[in-house]
């Protein structure tokens, strides 16, 4: 299956300025009974554009992987495709910037799309199902170092994370990121390489920040939701990754428009 290649490098200094600012979060610890059980997901992340031609086989299998339990399924859209005739809505180019990364994480010769990269380690093309599959069944294989997480939603704009101390703390410094985005986006394309066509978007992903690090204690807190540019993601997630943006430990989401824990 095709899929469209990009080999100039971006600049990631202004997503580096931009994912700095995590204190924007308000974080603040939380006693109380307990919530949720842990859940241990597998996170994929595909790299994608409505401007691709190639890239609506990946996001089909997309949707599919986000109805499959134990998947956090993520839909990242890169800006570099916008100059070809359509201007992607959901592109930003701190997810180009976070693809980029992985280009040098992954020790690739180029980034392009669709790109699928699971659990921050292992990479495909997303119109390759089986090597996608194969590569989320290897990561759960990798049961050491997971770490399981628990997420409730205890108001509409407040998030309740715990995270298990472990009995060795984490010697590799990690991040906890927060991510929210939106289930399902339909929209008609009229120019560009998908002029025509109505495409389908899955779990669009419309804000992925780091809030705080972490070394392998245990976690109890809140996250006040800042509102962000008129959009009501449905869904927020959080996951714990390597700093420098290597393996993906744990993750675990939450319907935002769901009852909240409180009741």
């Amino acid at each position: 299956m095709p899929t469209c290649t990009h080999r100039a490098r971006v600049s990631l200094a202004a997503a580096a300025r931009a994912l700095a600012l995590a204190a924007t979060l308000l974080v603040s610890p939380l006693g109380g009974p307990a919530a949720a059980e842990p859940q241990q997901m597998v996170v994929v992340e595909l790299f994608t554009s409505q401007g691709c031609k190639a890239c609506r086989g990946a996001e089909k299998l997309l949707g599919e992987l986000a109805d499959e339990e134990g998947v956090l399924a993520l839909g990242l859209h890169v800006d570099y495709w916008d100059y070809i005739g359509w201007k992607d809505p959901f592109a930003s180019e701190l997810f180009t910037a976070r693809q980029q990364d992985y280009l040098d994480q992954l020790r690739l010769p180029y980034v392009y799309t669709p790109q699928m990269v699971v659990d921050g380690k292992l990479h495909a093309s997303g119109n390759k199902e089986h090597q996608v599959r194969r590569n989320i069944a290897r990561s759960r294989e990798q049961t050491q170092g997971r770490v399981p997480i628990a997420l409730d939603r205890i108001s509409e704009g407040e998030i309740r994370l715990r995270i298990p101390g472990k009995d060795a703390l984490y010697r590799g410094e990690a991040e906890i990121v927060l991510v929210r985005f939106d289930g399902k986006q339909v929209t008609e394309i009229t120019s560009g390489e998908n002029e025509g066509q109505s495409l389908v978007n899955y779990n669009i992903v419309r804000l992925m920040r780091p809030v705080a690090s972490w070394n392998g204690e245990g976690v109890d807190m809140v996250l006040a939701l800042q509102e962000i540019g008129g959009a009501d993601p449905a869904y927020c997630a959080v996951f714990v990754q390597e700093r420098g943006q290597g393996r993906i430990l744990g993750a675990a989401v939450v319907n935002m428009q769901g009852p909240s824990e409180g009741g």
